[in-house]
């Protein structure tokens, strides 16, 4: 095998490992809109081609995610890489196959970035790790991580209810500078979405505004019964300075503070508890169709719904002969915008796919 080297974006580098060392691999970049038309006919109908193989890619082994991503658009900043070598040879018909899934994914709608990242910040029961600003003796000034409950305000501002006895408190008081880190529910690695907010976390003084973020946060938190004592005061992220993301590979950057604040959280994803755990519980076969007739992909041993918005939802893949896991975009044929819409989009892609079984078994 030839070994493969080029310009990686550095969003993807620990990518690279997962990819060639244990096969992990993951939905292709999602930028631009696209009809659910772009679609290609199942994998498993096409024919074999001849048994050789092709000199490795920088791409993952299900999708053929590109590490390395020339697309200005795609990569606005222009980020230097780094060098991938040893990734595995694929054959001409896997590497058609991930050429035209990776075809399909570029061209599924999304959320905007934003929206994206404000819909994952006002996710209920929130957890994320906030790093401060170390003052204890011997750590002074070094990045310091906790595991904390936060929810958000009307702006998508982080808010939080702190004892005053926590060392994360006592930082802030010394030193106003943090980050949280946060992901999206089904977080389970590298291929799922993230983002940091950082700035400056204050407690918040007028009684009535806290008064408001304490209902708002254990409205969020409703098992936070202790955000009613005494010596648990109200924090927020008052200056907002910066909003990274992460969105699985090839989906890195960020946006304004300005542009978060002003973004709006998708009005379906509040629904994705109930509706993926009755997809996953009773409907795995249909999750398996989806991404076999209408994404293209060969046969999966596993598929589970993991996320869920307007425009579609992400299912996260095992692949039946090489056992690699991936995330792959299933899009609705026109963006919705409640439970019945839902429902709808999901019998309409059932019907797409019954279409499309029985067109190719009338072709023999």
């Amino acid at each position: 095998a030839s070994a493969v080297t080029g310009e990686v974006s550095m969003r993807a580098a620990s990518l690279a490992w997962a990819a060639r060392v244990v096969g992990v691999s993951t939905v292709a970049s999602a930028l631009r809109a696209g009809p659910l038309a772009a679609t290609a006919p199942r994998s498993p109908r096409t024919r074999a081609l001849a048994p050789r193989t092709l000199a490795a890619e920088a791409t993952d082994g299900v999708t053929g995610t590109k590490f390395a991503e020339d697309d200005e658009t795609k990569n606005p900043q222009r980020r230097p890489g780094h060098q991938v070598t040893g990734m595995r040879e694929v054959d001409p018909e896997t590497a058609a196959r991930q050429e035209r899934i990776r075809a399909h994914q570029e061209g599924c709608a999304r959320l905007p970035w934003a929206e994206e990242i404000r819909t994952m910040a006002a996710q209920q029961k929130g957890f994320g790790v906030l790093s401060t600003v170390g003052t204890k003796e011997g750590i002074e000034g070094f990045p310091v991580g906790s595991v904390v409950g936060f929810a958000v305000d009307e702006r998508g501002r982080p808010i939080f209810c702190f004892s005053s006895m926590s060392a994360h408190t006592k930082n802030l008081v010394g030193d106003a500078r943090a980050s949280l880190t946060v992901t999206e529910p089904s977080f389970q690695g590298a291929a799922d979405a993230r983002c940091v907010l950082t700035g400056r976390v204050t407690r918040v003084t007028d009684a009535a505004v806290a008064d408001e973020l304490r209902a708002a946060y254990i409205a969020s938190h409703p098992g936070a019964f202790w955000a009613n004592f005494g010596d648990f005061h109200l924090y927020r992220m008052e200056d907002l300075l910066d909003v990274a993301f992460v969105g699985g590979f090839a989906r890195a950057g960020g946006v304004t503070p300005e542009e978060y604040m002003a973004a709006e959280v998708d009005p379906v994803a509040g629904f994705l508890g109930p509706v993926a755990a009755h997809m996953n519980a009773d409907h795995e076969d249909a999750l398996r169709s989806y991404v076999t007739e209408l994404v293209g992909a060969a046969e999966v041993a596993s598929a589970e719904m993991k996320r869920l918005d307007r425009f579609g939802f992400d299912v996260r893949i095992v692949d039946a002969a090489t056992k690699s896991t991936g995330v792959l975009r299933v899009p609705f044929l026109d963006p919705v915008t409640d439970r019945k819409g839902i429902k709808d989009a999901i019998v309409q892609l059932s019907k797409e796919v019954a279409a499309r079984q029985a067109a190719a078994d009338e072709e023999g």
